[in-house]
């Protein structure tokens, strides 16, 4: 299929890449080497994002849809058969998606081409959560309106008794692999999906079975570079090259995780960009004297060097304008015109909430939003000891600096879901699980904790939490039949197949002794209190979780 002309922007040519010489399209092993980009025409090249949650930019001219509608406007200048992939985690959560389901994000990407149609060039792979709704029918709307193509080789939908599939789209919408002319390359593309769960999942296979057999697929039909487009964690990633080796693709570019990463597993490299497309990758493909190489590199969506295309800003504006207008009225008690600008409260220092850091270490905004949560229970028979929460429960994924206006924006943001508090009876030994767990493929996963009334000890090289400190009046070592009376949030104490408790199956309802507020809502009421008295939000770390990575106080006993 030949390739689509779109509109033009002035450009620049794109910087020398570090080349990664990776294998051939027939598995034959190359060496390493420095390698200068293959010639601009008729050459290869491959932009991907993922995990992107927002259409707008992030503060300080960063990331968003129009930046990358900008960067695809100039790479397609060199490249006009340029190839565009997104690695998942498309359609929720947000604040936006809450009211429209996702569809505002379909609407951004089918924009990033400049023109009405199909996007032949643009393909997409399912991230978990692409089934954060349980009714079938929100995603079937979204295949639907898709401009451009879905690739899912691992999922399977349930299919009724009478044949029909609990999940439709379009002929042709999805498909387990497909081949794209690419300069003088035919690349195959296949997509392979994290496990997730919903009630019309009737299964997702293995997916480095799934990845052995679609590459031999697509090379079997022609391919001379096979790209494995894949939502998975970096340690699946790894395993599906290191095992399938010659047999596996030649490339992977990849999601789940939400900073930029680089694995090489042997002669053939894993990359995955920043969340929210704050970065982008751009991979230049070419066969130089029969061997396939692969150059790659990170480009940073921000100003001055990538600044927001007009048309795609102008949209975005609009399109939170009519959210906002809509969302306002329908709060109890109705709220007025711009209600998500609202001021809540000031930052009296840089509050740190981006996912790089409140994924793996302890946070200022973290320790406040759990003291709240340890202070939640006034009244309960049985005092509160400790609080934790999992970090992939504050989303707002970004730090507001010292003297930035809090918004009921960012507290909507930053809570995408019911967070309802719990107060549960545990004893040490559970307590050492849950951060065992907490620690556990130290990555920047959503299951990491912020904690209060603790502190523990973090090796990065270990796997075990140590020297457990109950803080509080008078600190001491935690034992493992020590009863624990902790506030955490009912996400990680109720089973639940489609999220399996993040992974802290080692609690349960039988725990709970009380249930609480939300916590969305006891962190507006404390920032209203401060605004009340004209105080400005400025916690500090304290030393609760203490990586051996980072200087600082620790109040973890020895």
């Amino acid at each position: 299929m030949p390739p689509r002309i779109r509109d033009r922007a002035r450009t620049h040519a794109p910087a020398l890449f570090v080349a990664l010489v990776l294998a051939s399209g027939c598995g034959a092993p190359a060496a390493e080497t420095p390698l200068k980009p293959p010639a601009p025409e008729p050459g290869c090249a491959i932009l991907s994002i993922n995990d992107t949650y927002r259409i707008e930019s992030l503060p300080r001219g960063r990331g968003g849809m129009a930046r990358v509608r900008t960067l695809r406007k100039k790479l397609e200048k060199t490249y006009p058969d340029l190839v565009v992939l997104h690695a998942g985690d498309l359609l929720f959560p947000s604040l936006l998606s809450n009211r429209y389901k996702g569809g505002q994000m379909i609407e951004a990407v089918n924009r990033l081409d400049g023109r009405e149609g199909n996007d032949e060039r643009l393909f997409v792979a399912l991230g978990n959560h692409e089934f954060d709704k349980e009714d079938p029918n929100v995603l079937s709307a979204r295949l639907a309106e898709s401009e451009f193509r879905w690739l899912s080789s691992n999922v399977h939908f349930k299919i009724d008794e009478e044949g029909k599939p609990a999940v439709t789209w379009p002929e042709g919408k999805v498909l387990p692999r497909t081949i794209v002319q690419c300069g003088s390359l035919k690349v195959g593309i296949f997509g392979v999906t994290i496990g997730a769960k919903a009630p019309y999942v009737a299964a997702i296979h293995d997916p480095i079975e799934a990845a052995r057999a679609q590459t031999a697929a697509l090379r079997k039909e022609g391919a001379d570079a096979v790209v494995g487009l894949t939502h998975l964690s970096m340690s699946t990633d790894q395993a599906l090259l290191g095992r399938l080796g010659a047999e596996g693709p030649d490339v992977l570019v990849g999601g789940h995780e939400h900073q930029k990463q680089k694995f090489m597993a042997g002669k053939r490299g894993i990359y995955k960009a920043d969340a929210e497309a704050v970065t982008a990758n751009v991979l230049r493909i070419a066969r130089l004297k029969g061997d396939l190489h692969i150059a790659h590199e990170w480009i940073p969506l921000e100003d001055p060097s990538v600044p927001e295309d007009a048309d795609m800003k102008s949209w975005v504006d609009a399109t939170l304008r009519k959210h906002e207008d809509e969302y306002c009225p329908q709060q109890k008690p109705p709220a007025g015109p711009g209600c998500l600008g609202e001021v809540l409260a000031t930052a009296g220092e840089d509050l740190v909430a981006e996912e790089l850091d409140i994924r793996r270490f302890e946070t200022n905004l973290g320790d406040w939003i759990l003291d709240l949560a340890l202070g939640a229970f006034p009244d309960a028979k049985k005092r509160p000891d400790v609080a934790f929460v999992n970090s992939g429960s504050l989303r707002l994924n970004l730090n507001l600096p010292k003297g930035e206006p809090i918004t009921r924006r960012h507290i909507e943001e930053l809570f995408a879901y019911s967070a309802e508090l719990r107060l549960v009876e545990i004893n040490g030994e559970t307590l050492q699980q849950v951060l065992n767990r907490s620690i556990e493929d130290w990555t920047g996963q959503g299951h990491f904790l912020q904690i209060a009334g603790l502190a523990f000890e973090h090796d990065p090289a270990a796997k075990t939490a140590t020297r457990l400190t109950l803080l509080g009046d008078k600190p001491h070592k935690i034992g493992p039949k020590d009863v624990i009376y902790a506030v955490t949030t009912e996400f990680l104490v109720t089973p639940n197949p489609k999220t399996n408790q993040d992974g802290y199956t080692m609690l349960n309802p039988s725990m709970v002794v009380a249930k609480g507020r939300d916590l969305k809502q006891v962190v507006v009421d404390a920032l209203g209190a401060l605004h009340a008295q004209g105080k400005p939000l400025a916690p500090m770390v304290d030393g609760r979780i203490c990586n051996t990575q980072r200087k600082g106080v620790c109040r973890a006993l020895p």
